[in-house]
């Protein structure tokens, strides 16, 4: 599951606070050198990268993407080579042993990790650039980009797309004002972060569409999946200053083959769609290898944990 604006920017924040707590960190060193005392454990204890705040942060900072894993291993490796120089720069330092080489290892390490941190800091910034400025679910370009691969890395499961769109949009935005329509439009992406489940992914397409990316094991379970969804958006109202705005949305379910281009995959998707609208919106459609749509109609229950709605 993609990351959410705000769950970046805590990210991005935690990344720069490592950097000042690491400068913090040099002069306790520097401190230790003058005083002789090497006994302070966030510098000279065997585990002193665990023990400092950065190092509890990485160790409990789970990775979404298999892309970011392997960003923060690099950190994490180059976190622990950093702590473990000092250290031994540091005794060499009281001791009155070091080399040149120390000094040159230290500073080697202190590179690296600030080189390994800044590269996750550019890979979050791209995505962070992707994301739709008005809900904060990742957009269009980023599903674009990163849609093949998803595609390839599904296995074993299949890879599902819902398309999603927001019924008689248009009156809410003439009845309301386009102020409300945005606050829905913040709410429903709120609402689609918080009960879209692990294997599921929102996205804001553009307009009053969104889409879901779902990963399972049968066409069934991606049509309850989508079921889910649409039932949950029609049965939580969202608030707004003046009161409550009940919405429902047409989905459109395809499966997605291998190789399959993006726009081949929504092509379908957006069929299903169209069908659901012209037979009476409020529906869930699929639409399967054979083009032939079928309106799906049962819907596994909600769970309470996804009926708590979430507003933008």
């Amino acid at each position: 599951m993609i990351k959410r604006a705000a769950e970046i920017d805590n990210i991005l924040l935690s990344l720069n606070l490592s950097i000042d707590a690491h400068y913090k960190w040099l002069v306790k060193m520097f401190r230790c050198v003058a005083s002789g005392d090497i006994t302070q454990p966030e510098i000279i204890h065997v585990n002193s990268y665990y023990l400092c705040e950065f190092g509890q942060w990485i160790n409990n900072h789970p990775a979404c993407e298999d892309d970011e894993t392997g960003y923060l291993y690099h950190i994490d490796n180059a976190h622990i080579d950093m702590h473990v120089s000092g250290r031994t720069l540091l005794s060499a330092i009281v001791e009155k042993r070091w080399l040149p080489e120390h000094f040159e290892h230290f500073q080697d390490t202190l590179l690296a990790f600030t080189a390994a941190v800044t590269d996750y800091k550019i890979y979050l910034l791209n995505i962070r650039s992707n994301m739709d400025i008005l809900t904060g679910l990742p957009g269009r370009r980023l599903l674009d980009e990163s849609f093949d691969r998803q595609l390839v890395e599904a296995s074993p499961s299949h890879l599902y797309l819902l398309l999603l769109d927001i019924d008689r949009f248009k009156s809410v935005n003439d009845t309301y004002g386009h102020v409300i329509g945005d606050v829905v439009l913040r709410a429903l992406a709120s609402n689609l972060s918080a009960w879209t489940r692990d294997d599921e992914t929102a996205y804001r397409y553009g307009g009053e569409e969104f889409i879901v990316i779902i990963k399972a094991q049968t066409d069934d379970m991606a049509c309850q999946a989508g079921m889910r969804i649409c039932d949950l958006i029609a049965r939580n109202s969202i608030p707004y200053p003046g009161g409550e705005i009940n919405i429902t949305v047409t989905g459109g379910v395809t499966r997605a083959r291998p190789g399959e281009p993006l726009d081949v995959v929504l092509g379908r998707s957006d069929q299903a769609m169209y069908e659901g609208k012209q037979t009476g919106r409020n529906r869930c459609m699929f639409i399967d290898e054979q083009q032939k749509i079928t309106r799906i109609t049962r819907c596994e229950p909600v769970h309470p944990i996804f009926t708590k709605s979430a507003v933008g």
